[in-house]
């Protein structure tokens, strides 16, 4: 039977294990007092997960073997299962100028020393269990052939949020034909006509009349742009008649696909808390570019890395949702602590870590989607 969070660590304590968990969480108390311990005491007791009744036992059956972070930090047994997996994907041009590989060393995406330190050492993080994740190519842009975004350099497997959703949109826009339209619907009248005089009388007609329409409205419009207002609005309205613009709706292509998802940390143990803050790090760090200062005089930004966002059940791919094409992160929200109060665990050399987080990410998708794509999964 499941157990709140709180509940596994009043076990552990009566079990003699005091480990990590038990100190990290009984610092609490011992920084905080008063309202702000009743505060932390609820917010260990809203954390989202479940612990199975033996953690050990649930850290054997996880099949990933993940070698990237994650929250939590049993994201892969059947309690969870269901997850969201970020790959950042480095921008090649920008190699020299920011600290990609330096990031990746710090989090042990890529060896710190020996003769293969860097980019050759960097771990497989496409594996995931005994399945490839495979990466994303994009089909519909004119630099699909010229990928500047390919080399991983980390991966962040974070819950599932509630409420994951995806938006198609198509654009159309209203447009007046005006004499184009007037010519169309002629052409129409003519072919509706029987005699091939009538179709001729038709098509002079119907081109003279918008031919002298247009005619008077560019007067209109020279008349008012030197002052002296427009005359053919004024005679229509004097008359109580109104051209017609002869308006038809366009299309303008699809719209790019956004997506935001909003995540609660709320850290059960040391290791976790750090897994927090190095998350929130990656993607600050990811979503920002880079400045060269020694070329061009420090005018030109390198782009920021890209992302690729998969959604996964255990170790494989979850072909119910759709896949997403390679995204670009348009924001990083972050909110320490809850609204209500403020509240942090014992203080460490760092600091006081808070007790919650929460990390809002927004994405927009690089390429367009087509029914070629969208009847591959996208």
């Amino acid at each position: 039977m499941a157990k709140s969070v709180a509940e596994h660590l009043k076990g552990l304590m009566s079990n003699g294990i005091m480990g990590t968990a038990l100190n990290f969480a009984s610092g609490l108390t011992q920084s905080t007092s008063g309202a702000q311990g009743k505060v932390a005491a609820q917010l260990l007791k809203k954390s989202p997960f479940e612990i199975n009744d033996s953690p050990v036992e649930a850290a054997k059956r996880d099949p990933l073997q993940f070698s990237f972070i994650s929250y939590p930090r049993d994201l892969a047994t059947a309690e969870v299962g269901h997850y969201i997996l970020f790959y950042t994907l480095k921008n090649k041009f920008s190699a020299g100028t920011n600290k990609d590989l330096q990031l990746a060393r710090d989090l042990g995406f890529a060896s710190k020393i020996g003769p293969h330190a860097g980019m050759t050492s960097m771990k497989d993080m496409r594996k995931v269990g005994s399945n490839r994740v495979k990466a994303v190519k994009t089909d519909n842009s004119v630099l699909s052939k010229f990928p500047t975004h390919t080399q991983v350099t980390s991966a962040i497997a974070l819950y599932m949020p509630p409420g994951v959703k995806v938006n198609y949109g198509q654009n159309y826009g209203a447009e007046a034909t005006e004499l184009s339209g007037t010519t169309a619907n002629t052409i129409g009248i003519a072919k509706s006509a029987v005699k091939t005089t009538d179709q001729l009388k038709a098509i002079i007609g119907g081109v003279a009349g918008g031919l002298g329409q247009y005619g008077k409205n560019i007067v209109g419009e020279a008349l008012s742009m030197v002052g002296a207002g427009d005359p053919i609005k004024l005679a229509s309205k004097a008359f109580g008649v109104a051209v017609n613009p002869h308006e038809e709706m366009f299309y303008e292509g699809p719209s790019f696909r956004e997506f935001s998802y909003a995540f609660d940390f709320y850290p059960r143990d040391e290791k976790e808390m750090k897994d927090v803050q190095n998350i929130v790090k990656l993607f600050k760090y990811h979503q920002a570019p880079d400045l060269d200062m020694s070329k061009y005089g420090g005018r030109l930004f390198n782009v920021p890395s890209e992302f690729e966002i998969h959604y996964m059940y255990q170790d494989r791919v979850n072909n119910y949702m759709n896949k997403i094409s390679k995204v670009a992160c348009k924001g990083v929200d972050v909110q320490y602590g809850e609204e209500e109060q403020f509240s942090t665990f014992k203080p460490d050399a760092d600091g006081a870590p808070p007790v919650s987080t929460k990390l809002t990410l927004n994405f927009v998708e690089l390429e367009l989607m087509t029914k070629e794509k969208i009847y591959r999964g996208f």
